[in-house]
């Protein structure tokens, strides 16, 4: 399926939330599919996300929910780290 959406973000909130669905996006082109494999990798690769809310966040960021620039920028790192290995 090769589709292209184009999206000019109105404000920040939008920008974030665009950004956040084409990480996701990038971690189900290298085979993530299960919410499940996703939360671990990054618990494995980040421990800031070694508790309760670390985890919600993750969970959340999978089901579309989360708009947070940090949070983008550590999965766009652990994403980049990942495709080197």
């Amino acid at each position: 399926m090769k589709n292209t959406i184009l999206i000019e973000p109105v404000d920040e909130d939008i920008a974030l939330l665009a950004n956040a669905v084409r990480i996701l996006n990038n971690y189900k082109a290298e085979g993530f599919e299960k919410r499940e494999a996703f939360v671990e990798l990054i618990m494995g690769e980040d421990i800031a996300y070694h508790t309760l809310k670390g985890m919600t966040m993750l969970n959340n960021f999978w089901a579309g929910r989360v708009k947070n620039k940090e949070l983008n920028d550590n999965l766009d790192r652990i994403l980049e780290k990942l495709k080197v290995s």
